[in-house]
């Protein structure tokens, strides 16, 4: 036992560099591309952390493919098939703005708190601290809350109705959602007290995360249907990890976007990319005829 214990130590330890030395790739893109001037407009910014997404999981995986030691490597490979399922692809897809969407909502809220209400104008034009600015400790909890209770729920819903159709439900809550804060944000940013605005802000942002958190619930009942249970995991597992990169990527723009104080930009994006979900959800999963009924 002792020996498979450092062996299985060893295993791990090697798989974690792995993604560390990934990360530090990424990171060195960073650095080094900070002053470069292809990435010094707002959409060469947003492009820039895509790119930096893009290198880490790349490059990841690569490493594991062939750097990863012979016992896990056996376990990688044949968790591999996954790859030639197109609907590991389609899944990953709606993911990433399921749970995508709900962590990067939840490092963004309490930012776009201080950022919208925090601050107002004077009578001179300069920048100071709004007085009467909501507390962001009182309500930036709300949202991650809100969603991780509601997860179970819509894990449940989905049983009963069908986890693509709970999926549908929640993506037309969420675009309407997305767009209502997109006007609201830009009214907020004309507004001398913009405080008036939070209760609405407020509101649609824990429509926001009511909504992602069901679908987080949803789609992975409809992974469950899918696939086979030896390739569900890896399926779960693997759409996890790209949309785990929503923390990094929709803070960001939202960072982005408020630079050029144009906040609303990407809740704008995000309602397309919803839409471009609902379709592609009800294509293949809803509609008569479609490749994979009672998802």
């Amino acid at each position: 036992h002792g020996e498979a214990t450092l062996l299985n130590l060893k295993n791990f330890w090697w798989m974690e560099t792995v993604g560390i030395f990934a990360s530090f790739l990424a990171v060195l893109t960073l650095i080094s591309t900070r002053d470069n001037a292809a990435f010094q407009s707002s959409g060469g910014k947003i492009g820039r952390n895509f790119l930096l997404v893009l290198i880490a999981a790349v490059t990841e995986h690569v490493f594991m493919w062939f750097l990863t030691p012979a016992s896990p490597k056996a376990r990688v490979r044949k968790q591999a098939v996954i790859f030639k399922e197109k609907h590991n692809y389609i899944m990953t897809f709606l993911y990433i703005m399921c749970f995508g969407s709900f962590i990067g909502y939840s490092g963004a809220f309490p930012k776009l708190i201080v950022d919208l209400f925090g601050y107002i104008k004077d009578d001179d034009g300069n920048t100071i601290t709004n007085p009467n600015a909501p507390d962001v400790f009182k309500f930036s909890w709300m949202g991650a809350a809100v969603g991780s209770l509601i997860r179970p729920v819509g894990g449940v819903l989905s049983d009963k109705f069908g986890g693509a159709r709970v999926t549908m439900v929640s993506i037309i809550v969420c675009t309407i959602a997305a767009i209502g804060q997109a006007i609201v944000v830009q009214k907020t940013r004309e507004l001398d007290q913009p405080e008036k605005n939070f209760g609405v802000f407020l509101f649609l942002f824990l429509i926001l995360f009511l909504s992602t958190g069901a679908m987080n619930g949803s789609t992975f009942r409809t992974i469950g249907v899918l696939f086979e249970p030896e390739i569900a995991g890896p399926v779960l597992g693997w759409s996890s990890a790209i949309a785990s990169y929503g923390a990094f990527v929709i803070p960001a723009m939202f960072g982005v976007s408020m630079e050029v104080g144009k906040p609303q930009t990407t809740f704008w994006a995000l309602s397309g990319y919803y839409c471009a979900c609902g379709l592609v959800n009800f294509w293949y999963y809803i509609r008569p005829g479609c490749e994979k009924p009672g998802a």
